[in-house]
C-alpha cells in the first residue's frame, strides 16, 4: 500500500466518525419550543404538502417567520407561514445508518483505486 493511499485511509478513518451523516426527523415536541431551542434550520411540511427549509426561524403572532434555504427566493427576505398550516416540523438528527452505509461504500475505495490504477512491471 503507498504512503498516500495509508495517509487517505487514515483520513477518512479519523473524519468519518466526525462528519457523520445526518438525516431529516419529524419532532413531536411543541413548534414553540422546537423554535426557540433550535438554531439550526429546520423543514416544515405544511397541510398542502409543501416542504420548506427554513433558517433563522422565529415565531411571530401566528406565524412561523424565517429564511427560506430553497427554491427561488432563497436567502432573501423572509418568508411566514401560517401556524395552522403547519403539518410538521423536522429537525437534522444524527442517522446511524447513513453513517455505516458511508463507511462500507468508503471502504471499497481503495479496490476501485487498485482496479483504476495499472501498474507497470
Amino acid at each position: 500500500m503507498t504512503n498516500a493511499l495509508r495517509t487517505a485511509s487514515l483520513i477518512v478513518s479519523v473524519s468519518l466518525p466526525m462528519t457523520a451523516c445526518q438525516a431529516w426527523r419529524v419532532e413531536e415536541r411543541p413548534i414553540q419550543t422546537i423554535v426557540q431551542q433550535n438554531h439550526s434550520p429546520i423543514a416544515v411540511t405544511m397541510n398542502d404538502r409543501r416542504w420548506i427549509v427554513l433558517k433563522d426561524a422565529q415565531l411571530q403572532n401566528d406565524s412561523l417567520v424565517g429564511r427560506r434555504l430553497r427554491g427561488n427566493t432563497k436567502g432573501r427576505g423572509r418568508t411566514a407561514l401560517s401556524l395552522s398550516g403547519v403539518r410538521a416540523v423536522e429537525t437534522r438528527k444524527f442517522s446511524f445508518i447513513r453513517t455505516i452505509g458511508l463507511g462500507i461504500a468508503l471502504a471499497f475505495v481503495p479496490s476501485l483505486y487498485r482496479l483504476a490504477v495499472v501498474e507497470e512491471d
